[in-house]
């Protein structure tokens, strides 16, 4: 039995910018990616021009030396993607961004500057995707870009690529938000606490690993887990982020009724356990075993998006599932032409979350598509869902079956039966 070491998953995944399983079981979008770069720095959007020939195509370029010119040229036509320097004369990027938001949600937004302090990323936390430092390199543009140009290509229904891309931040549960809500504003808040709410919510786990993989906190590598998260911001900076920003809110149980939050959550929280005890316990990496954590925790956060957004037309999806038995995932496809799986995708990738983990929430109901003979994330997430599901007594939850001609390609079916077994003993 094989398994994916922490470097052999980093390396393995790095295709996923151009390359990889995921990109290329995704049909190829027909028309160039619309993408607008603004700077009042008039020789570095000259340079950029330069730069990015090469790419012309796969992608329609625009350039804006202000924030009011960027709004013309967007008023002609919609762009998918704006990057925009933060401090410019007349309107600053965040003022830009905003008005992108409201009027044009499903645009990605992305702040690429060298000047910010810590209220200007405030201001920008629940307006952009990701914070991109100058100086940053073409080529870091370009994989930053390719990155959100293949996940945008496999998500075509409209209302939902809108909801998800206008997201400001993933509703907690109402216990979670009033628990978080009191920590922060507590004088004796602890990083401590504030990780254990957090590792229980995947709203509040996925806000803060985007917030810390920003360029702008400059960690030097990527953060996986709410733990380091957590660690690294600090109390004070993420007190300041919850007390000036969206950085959590409730779910409206009025937008989808009966849709079961609370027991979704109660499975990603078991699904991460499981997780990181088959790394625990298989192999020595402590380091893939908290990535198999965080990943557990968020591999379902398409569900809320799609309840969030479709409201009655994606309580009939759950209706049809549980009255019919079938898979959620299955129905999904059937009826709305994507997956929870691939929206949650779409969301940690704009979001600017470690491409392991995006991997793992687009492929745990099919890690076939990682094309690797060995166990990775992706199948321990696969594996760690099966086994949830199996000694699961929730009617609600249809079970969703483990891919057996997967697990005896990497010779790992007699073992998922015994982990079942020793699941269901109270022995795993």
């Amino acid at each position: 039995m094989a398994f994916t070491t922490a470097e052999q998953e980093h390396g393995r995944v790095e295709a996923f910018t151009g390359t990889s399983a995921v990109a290329n079981t995704i049909p190829a979008n027909t028309a160039r990616t619309r993408i607008l770069i603004v700077d009042d720095e008039v020789t570095l959007l000259r340079l950029m021009k330069l730069g990015m020939r090469s790419m012309a195509s796969e992608w329609d370029l625009h350039f804006a030396e202000s924030g009011q010119e960027a709004l013309k040229l967007i008023s002609q036509q919609p762009f998918d993607v704006v990057i925009t320097d933060m401090r410019m004369p007349g309107m600053n990027g965040a003022q830009l961004l905003n008005l992108v938001l409201r009027d044009h949600p499903k645009t990605v937004r992305i702040i690429l500057s060298g000047y910010a302090d810590l209220s200007e990323v405030m201001n920008c936390v629940g307006l952009t995707h990701q914070f991109l430092e100058k100086p940053c390199s073409l080529d870091d543009l370009k994989t930053c870009l390719r990155r959100v140009t293949n996940v945008q290509s496999h998500l075509n229904h409209e209302k939902i690529r809108s909801a998800t891309a206008g997201l400001k931040n993933l509703p907690s549960l109402p216990k979670t938000y009033l628990e978080i809500a009191e920590a922060v504003q507590s004088d004796d808040c602890t990083t401590e606490l504030i990780a254990e709410i957090a590792s229980k919510d995947p709203g509040l786990c996925a806000k803060l690993l985007q917030i810390s993989n920003s360029a702008y906190f400059g960690f030097g590598r990527k953060i996986f887990s709410v733990d380091d998260a957590v660690q690294l911001l600090g109390v004070s900076i993420i007190q300041s982020l919850a007390l000036a920003t969206p950085l959590y809110s409730s779910f409206d149980q009025k937008k989808c009724p009966g849709f079961p939050l609370e027991q979704i959550w109660e499975h990603s929280a078991q699904v991460a356990a499981l997780g990181r005890r088959l790394y625990r316990q298989h192999m020595d990496d402590p380091q893939l075993a908290e990535q198999a954590f965080a990943a557990g925790i968020l591999h379902d956060v398409g569900k809320l998006i799609l309840a969030d957004s479709l409201g009655a037309e994606y309580r009939a999806v759950l209706k049809e599932s549980h009255a019919t038995k079938t898979p959620l995932h299955l129905v999904e496809q059937l009826r709305l032409h994507t997956t929870h799986a691939e929206v949650g995708a779409y969301l940690l990738a704009i979001w600017g979350l470690p491409i392991p983990l995006v991997e793992t929430v687009a492929c745990h109901h099919d890690p076939q598509r990682c094309g690797t003979r060995e166990i990775c994330l992706s199948g321990i997430i696969h594996v760690a869902n099966a086994l949830q599901y199996s000694q699961s007594s929730n009617p609600e939850m249809v079970a969703t079956p483990v891919d057996m001609d997967y697990l005896k390609g990497i010779h790992l079916d007699e073992h998922f039966e015994m982990w079942r077994q020793q699941l269901a003993d109270g022995e795993f």
